[in-house]
Order: C-alpha cells, then structure tokens, then sequence
C-alpha cells in the first residue's frame, strides 16, 4: 500500500510540474523576441530573410545546447509586450537598465555597444546632451537611450519612431537635425542612405552591454541562457561581430567635391588626349597632302618667280592690313563688352536690393574697361559726418579697403579733375601713419583722374582711375567719358532714392487705411494685422517665393477696408445680423477690391482680397468659385481670417480655445477650407501657438 501510494504522488508531482513548466521548454524549444530593425544584430535582407548577428548568434547557440530556437521579429516596442505577457521566453540584444531589471532577469554582457549623437553640422557643433534642448531629437520608441538623456537633460523632445530606418529616412528629409541611436546601427543606416559624410557625431554618451534577458523569476530559462553562453567561446563572438561590421572611415566633407574634380579634371584630360590623336592623325593627313601639292608647286616655280615680287609686295600690304583688322577687332570686342557691362549696371538702377558698394564697385570696374589706359581705381564714399570712406579699390592692394579719412585729409575737388603724382599732394594734407599704408599698398601712381560723384548739389563721394605706367597720359576723351560715368552714378542715387519714397508712401498708405478700419470696427481691432501675420506663415510654410509671399501678408492686412462701405450699426451691432444685413456685410470683398485696385501697382492683391470669402465647396461670395479656381492666396487668407475670428471674443459669443479651433477647422477642410492648407494650418497653431 505504501509503495502504491509513493508511486500516485510521484506521478502527481511530475504532471504539476509539467503543467507549470512553460510549453517551450517541454518541447526543447526557446520562444526568442527581438527587434526586426537593429543592424546589424537583425535586419531583413533585400530577399525578406532575417539576417545579422542575432540570428547567426541564436544558430551557434543551438548548435552548442542542441536547443531548438524559435526567432520572433517585431517592432521593438512590441517587443517588450510580448515578454511582459510570458508570449516569449527570451528578448534578445538590450541594455541592462533600472527600469527593465524590475521585471526582467539578465544573463552575463554579450556584446560592447556604444552610442552617440548624430546631428547636421549645418546647426552647429553639438558636444552633449545638454546643448539638444532647442532641437526636436529623433529616437526609437522603447529605446534605453531615451532614459539615459533625460537623466543628463530633461528639457530633451523627443520624437519617437517606430525602427531606426524610419529614423535616418527623416534625416536625410530634414525632417530632423539631430538623433540618438547605437553607433554599430547609424553606421549601418547612414552607408545605406548615402549620409555617413552629411552628418557629423559626438564622442559617445554611452558605453554600454548589450544582453538576453527573461522574465523575472524564470531562473529555468536563465539557467539554460547561461549555460548555452559558458558554451561560446569569446573568439567567436568576435568573430560574428567582424563578420558583420564594416568599419569605415570618416572622412572630412570636403572628400566628395574633391573627388567629383579630380574625376572631371580625368575626363577632361582624356577628352584632350582623344582630341590630340585626331588632330595628329588630321596632321599626318595634310603633312601627306601637302607633299603631293609640293610636287605640283614644284613645276610651277619657275612660272612663278616672274611674279614672286608682286606677291611679296601684296603680301605685305594684306599683312599690315590683317594687323589693323585685328586691332579693330579687338577694339570691337572690347566695345562690345562695355557696352554689356553698362546695359548691366544701367538694369540695377532701380534696384533696391543691391548694395550701394556693390554697385558703385560695378562701376569702377566698368570705368576701367571704359579707359584701358587706367590700371587701377578706386571708390570713396562721404559720410554724414563728412568722414571718407575707401570702400573698393581694383588693382591695388585690397588692404586698403574699409581706410577711414577726416576732413581735408585728402585732396578736395569739385570736378573732374587729371592731378600728377597724387600720392605724393596728399602727403602733405594727410596724416603721416594713413600716407605710409596709402603708400604701402598702392601700386605706382603716376597719374589720376578724380571723379566727384554728386547728387541734388551734395557731393557723396569720388572715384579716382591711376595710370601706373610712364609716357601714357589721359585725353579729353578719358576726362568727358569720367564725367558720364560720374552723372551715370548719380542717375543711380536718383532713380534708387525715388523708388524708396514710392515704396515707403505705399506702405504707409496701407498701414493708415487699416488703422481707419480698426476705429470703423471696433470689433475686429488688430484683426488685420493678425490675418496678415497668419497668411505669411502659412505662405513660408509652402515655401512660396518672398515676392508672392509679401502679396499675400499686404492682402491680410486690406482684406477688410471695404467694410467702410458697411454701416457701423450693422459692423457692431450687439447679436447677430438678420438676412439683409448679412447681405449688407457681404459686399465688402468687392468694395475693398475696387478701393485696392484705385492704388497702382496692387492689382494681384486686390484680386486675393475680393475672393477671400469663397469657399472650396463653392458655396461661398461674391462669385461662387469652388476648389483651385479660388487663387491660392485667397484660399490662405480664408482660413486665416476664420481662425483669427474664431479665436476672438465677439459679443454674441465667447473666443474659441486654441484646442477647440483646431478641431473647427479640420470639421470644415473640404468644405470651407483646402483641404491641403488645413494640415500646414493645424501645425502652425499646434507647434507656435501652443506652445
């Protein structure tokens, strides 16, 4: 009885403890999670087969323990679920944290990884993890790296992706200036996108162990991990590691253009040499064609010594003629080249982009090619305080440029002026450490023109032209053709100062008509300028060019100057408008485009302003126009005036939060709104005014 007994709680214990020891084991199989995206250690090959590290680790491992191994590939994020829900028994290739061991056992360190901070150089040098606070930092979600940078610096933003390729993929968009991630992974991800030279890395923040791990508790399973490692050798670990890594080496940024020049300038070579064997091979043709004239000629010698002295003679008129030709064919060119030179430098005038040293540099330039027989010149500018400026000189040294001189230390004049041996004149009126830099850096001077360059009757400054050579001199014609270029330069000071007061005026006038309105309507006061601020941030935002860009901010800002039209009772009235009031209110798109289009010059503005009330359904005023026959500028003013009207305190409603706007405009896109500008508009509140 008593052996029978033995027997029954022998047998019960073995099936208790075969129900609880987990299925995997049962079957000598271990259930291995890891992530799908961490090359080198698992990636999936261009043929769909998982590859890496851990995967030849886990084979190797098999073969030691005779264990079969069931690989299971996920989002890394995913792959922490997994284990916490006992549906692995094993995650592979992880950090060893304070936060993973509370719910994880780990085995001893397999692999040394170090990580690191990858960031376009474009933003600056990046040293740590402290200098990431004004930059949007890319991560992948789950990784241990996230803790290892709040603890260094809180204020990090993360953006998290789901795998590393998503993350480089980023970069190389500009989505993202700046990454963490394990170096033995960027490396592979930044050959793989072409970026390892685009982007520069920090010394690692990280040193750390990559391990296996299981459940906390599961002593079966570590026990099995251990001993399966004690099994593998250092040597061929290392050997898996180097089987699968390429080192390469970084090089500076300025390999590549280096390399694409040296490849040209090979090219070119053999173009050349190509080009050298046909005109051998064309020499060798003539020099053979040549030889069998030279036969002809031969007989026809002694016919031809009775008239060789004629042909001499009238050789050596066409020799002397062909000279003068080719004098007059380089005088031409050289006319020619002013001439483009000054069509140029004529098309700035108007200009109020260019620089005045620039263009005045252009015109000194000009002015040489103009008079040959002057070397070198200069350019000076007088200041308010009537303090003269050396600010571009050519031909002579270029230290001279930025020289500051007072008040009669350099020889005054009031016309155009030919003056010998100006250096040493101005020795005597010019202090003596300014002379020793003039002379220093001045080639010889023997003689100059003086050029004063004048407007309304103020002189602003000169532009001195030097012959540096002996027996040369300037003529009348080099003194009248300085004249013309000194009243050329001051067409340009004319024509610049009149477009800036017709700019200035038009301004001014828009900025007055709108502060009319805001006294109009006293409800809507600042709304202009706001819809104007929100239109131009949703123009960069599409990256319109700066001309249409600045269309659009002036149309903002007028939209609304038709509402003068409209009774103030109905702007401001208390509640809300009844049918014909409405009616009232809505003809102010079309009078504000007809008081816009009474200023000349805002003619694409005034058409933004009139349609800035349709709608993309076509349910809109004053014309109905419906989807992209509504002009673009228009459709950008719309959502911003909603959004500012929305977001504004009305006395028959409360203001809108920032939160409940943008779930109003996301309700109307493909109604009210584009529905391509709803999104750039939802992310400018979320990312500038949220914040």
């Amino acid at each position: 009885m008593i052996t029978k007994l033995i027997k029954k709680t022998l047998i019960l214990a073995i099936t208790v403890f075969m129900i609880l020891l987990p299925s995997s084991l049962l079957s000598k199989t271990l259930r291995v999670v890891l992530d799908k995206d961490y090359p080198p250690f698992t990636y999936i090959d261009k043929d769909g087969n998982l590859v890496g590290i851990s995967v030849e680790f886990w084979r190797l491992f098999k073969g030691k323990t005779g264990i079969d191994i069931q690989l299971m590939p996920v989002e890394w994020a995913e792959a922490f679920k997994i284990i916490r829900e006992h549906s692995a028994d094993v995650i592979d290739t992880l950090f060893k944290t304070q936060a993973r061991e509370e719910f994880l056992d780990f085995t001893t360190p397999i692999f040394e990884m170090t990580s690191s901070i990858y960031y376009d150089p474009q933003i600056g040098n990046i040293k740590s993890l402290k200098d990431l606070t004004p930059y949007i930092v890319g991560v992948k979600d789950a990784d241990a790296l996230i803790d290892i940078a709040r603890a260094e610096n809180p204020s990090i933003k993360f953006k998290l992706y789901k795998n590393y390729s998503d993350i480089v993929r980023s970069a190389k968009n500009g989505e993202i200036k700046v990454f963490l991630m394990d170096d033995l992974p960027a490396n592979y991800y930044l050959v793989k996108y072409d970026l390892l030279y685009e982007f520069s890395k920090t010394e690692p923040i990280a040193f750390n162990y990559l391990y296996i791990a299981t459940q906390k508790g599961n002593s079966k399973v570590l026990n099995i991990l251990r001993d399966g490692l004690s099994k593998i050798s250092k040597d061929e670990l290392l050997e898996l590691v180097d089987r699968y890594t390429v080192k390469v080496e970084r090089q500076p940024r300025w390999i590549k253009p280096l390399s694409y020049t040296l490849l040209a300038l090979l090219l070119l070579m053999l173009i050349l040499i190509g080009i050298n064997r046909f005109l051998s091979k064309r020499i060798v043709q003539a020099t053979k064609e040549l030889r069998d004239k030279n036969e002809e000629l031969t007989a026809l010698y002694e016919e031809l010594r009775v008239s060789n002295e004629e042909l001499e003679a009238t050789y050596e008129e066409l020799k002397a003629s062909n000279e003068e030709l080719e004098e007059l064919y380089k005088e031409l060119e050289r006319a020619t080249n002013v001439t483009l030179e000054t069509f140029e430098a004529v098309s700035k005038l108007a200009s109020l982009n260019i620089l005045e040293e620039d263009f005045l540099e252009d015109v000194l330039k000009l002015a040489l090619d103009t008079i040959p027989k002057a070397k070198a010149g200069s350019v000076f500018l007088i200041g308010e305080d009537g303090s003269i400026s050396l600010i571009k000189t050519e031909g002579h040294s270029k230290e001279l440029e930025g020289l500051v001189f007072d008040r009669g230390e350099l020889l005054d004049i009031d016309e155009v002026t030919v003056v010998k041996n100006i250096l040493s004149i101005n020795r005597h009126i010019m202090p003596e450490e300014k002379y020793k830099v003039m002379e220093t850096f001045t080639g010889s001077v023997k003689e100059t023109i003086i050029s004063p360059l004048m407007w309304e009757d103020k002189k602003f400054g000169y532009i001195s032209l030097d012959i540096v050579e002996n027996d040369i001199h300037f003529t009348d014609m080099d003194i009248n053709m300085a004249k013309r270029l000194s009243s050329f330069v001051s067409s340009f000071y004319a024509i610049r100062n009149y477009a800036r007061r017709e700019k200035m005026f038009l301004n001014t006038l828009v900025m007055v008509l709108t502060r009319a309105l805001d006294y109009y309507d006293v409800y809507t006061r600042g709304h202009s300028e706001r819809v104007a601020r929100y239109s131009l941030r949703i123009a960069e935002r599409l990256r319109l060019d700066v001309e249409t860009s600045r269309k659009i901010y002036w149309a903002g800002y007028i939209h609304d100057i038709g509402k003068i039209f409209v009774p103030q009772a109905v702007l401001n009235k208390n509640g809300f408008l009844n049918g014909e009031e409405y009616e009232i209110v809505k003809i102010h798109p079309v009078k504000s485009e007809e008081l816009i289009l009474q200023m000349e010059g805002l003619e694409e503005e005034a058409k933004i302003v009139r349609h800035h009330h349709e709608r993309w359904d076509g349910k809109g005023y004053p014309d109905g126009l419906a989807g992209e026959d509504i002009p673009l500028g228009s459709r950008i003013l719309s959502i911003a005036d909603a959004f500012d009207a929305m977001t504004t305190e009305r006395p028959y409603r409360r203001a809108l939060t920032l939160s409940e706007a943008v779930e109003e405009i996301r309700r109307c896109g493909g109604s009210q709104f584009d529905p391509n500008l709803v999104e750039v508009m939802i992310s400018i509140i979320q990312e500038e005014l949220m914040l």
